[in-house]
């Protein structure tokens, strides 16, 4: 504004025009054309001051004149509030908010940023990082005990003798129970052909007979003691003969026989009475009552709560995103490193490949399914259009207390920037109005007189 612009030039021409005209018009006073140039260099220049005048007005006092005079700075508060208004009504209206979300294709724009390789190493390090923040401030005893007591309600609410008939019932069916009884009877037989089985059963014959020969009285021991001198009976041999029979017996026991097929079926319906009974019930609560008491489940669950914490905490996760994401980004990656992380498949790994693959998986859903796409691009323009809805007044208070802290001359000049080639315009227009008006004025009194 304190510059010379083209308005200024134009009106500093207007004024030597019209002092040539006037001087002209000494030399040829009565040369019409003089009169008519200084009848339109007059209006010119008038018209040029006129709105140089109006335009200085709006901003201070032209040559210290006081009336009405200086308009935006009198007036600046009244010019604070429209312009505010202006802005909140106008710019951020809610009317100019929807139409202008609605001209945004918001979807295609998030989906093709989701797919790039960097948001997704960027989510999936971010979503890491925060499980390795939470597991690290876990109180580990408080969990345990609150998980421990819910196992042990679990198990508590168990009944142990459907369990136990669930048990023989699937043994039975599945044909668990002979392969077990073969399997007991095949270490029988095992036992059965040792040296010592014959030992032993040699001494429970020879202690047998001892006894026989003990109650039937003098006559029945020389009689025995006789025929051990003979070797009418002889121990050593009948306990040879016994083991070949017992194995022979243990042999069809463990094949598929008759005698196998009774002995099992006598062994189940022997092991049913057990399980009716009352006492077998009882004990088996009591077992189940001290097994569950007994359980160390705290202990182990913050072990497993440590060892995790552990593992999270030993591993890289930018080496571990970038190794899960390598054949998505077509990135090289180093032959000793990929292998360290994904053959070890520690806990680390395995989370990056299941995050990496839920990520994967909810892109393709948001976007081939329809309900699903739709709800999400409703939630977004919905929470954009309520922040900037809710941003309306802040933007407001926003420009208020801008425009109250810059002074006269500032806001003078900020005014003036904005449209300072319009108020140019209207200066020269001034002057150009005001010299057609003239010699139209000229010319009409040329013609009247």
């Amino acid at each position: 504004m304190s510059n010379w612009n083209t308005a200024d030039k134009v009106l500093l021409c207007t004024a030597f025009a019209f002092l040539a005209a006037v001087g002209f018009r000494m030399i040829f006073p009565d040369n019409i054309f003089v009169e008519g140039f200084l009848f339109v260099a007059e209006a010119a220049m008038v018209g040029g001051i006129a709105d140089w005048f109006a335009v200085t007005a709006l901003f201070r006092k032209p040559l210290g004149f006081p009336y009405h005079t200086a308009i935006l700075p009198s007036r600046r508060e009244e010019f604070i509030e429209a312009s505010v208004t202006m802005v909140q009504q106008e710019f951020f209206s809610r009317r100019a908010i929807f139409k202008k979300l609605s001209n945004l294709q918001l979807m295609p724009q998030l989906i093709e940023q989701l797919e790039r390789i960097e948001t997704r190493k960027f989510v999936l390090t971010l979503i890491i990082e925060q499980i390795k923040t939470f597991v690290a401030n876990l109180n580990k005893e408080r969990i345990a005990r609150q998980i421990a007591n819910e196992i042990r309600r679990a198990l508590r609410n168990v009944e142990p003798q459907l369990l136990v008939l669930e048990l023989g019932r699937w043994l039975k069916q599945s044909g668990k129970d002979r392969e077990l009884f073969v399997h007991l009877v095949k270490r029988v037989r095992e036992k059965a052909q040792t040296l010592e089985t014959r030992q032993l059963i040699r001494e429970t014959l020879e202690q047998y007979a001892n006894e026989k020969t003990k109650s039937s009285g003098s006559g029945s021991m020389l009689l025995s003691g006789l025929a051990q001198m003979l070797d009418i009976v002889n121990f050593v041999e009948a306990a040879g003969l016994t083991q070949v029979q017992l194995i022979k017996f243990i042999d069809e026991l463990s094949t598929d026989s008759p005698l196998q097929r009774s002995v099992l079926n006598e062994c189940r319906s022997t092991v049913g009475k057990i399980t009716d009974s009352n006492d077998f019930k009882a004990f088996i609560d009591n077992l189940q009552l001290d097994t569950i008491n007994a359980l160390p489940i705290e202990a182990v669950i913050v072990k497993m709560i440590s060892g995790i914490e552990r593992q999270l905490n030993s591993m890289r996760v930018d080496k571990l995103v970038n190794a899960v994401c390598a054949d998505l980004d077509r990135l090289p990656v180093v032959a000793t490193d990929k292998p360290a992380i994904v053959k070890e498949r520690t806990i680390g790994s395995l989370l990056a490949e299941v995050l990496c693959d839920e990520y994967t998986h909810a892109l393709n859903i948001l976007k081939n399914e329809g309900a699903v796409r739709s709800t999400v691009e409703k939630f977004i323009y919905d929470l954009i259009a309520r922040t900037a809805l809710h941003a309306q007044p802040l933007v407001g208070t926003i420009a208020q207390n801008v425009l109250q802290s810059l002074t006269d001359e500032q806001l003078n000049k900020l005014v003036y920037d904005k449209a300072e080639p319009d108020f140019i315009w209207i200066r020269l227009n001034g002057s150009i109005v005001g010299s057609i008006v003239g010699l139209a004025i000229f010319v009409v009194l040329q013609l009247v007189g």
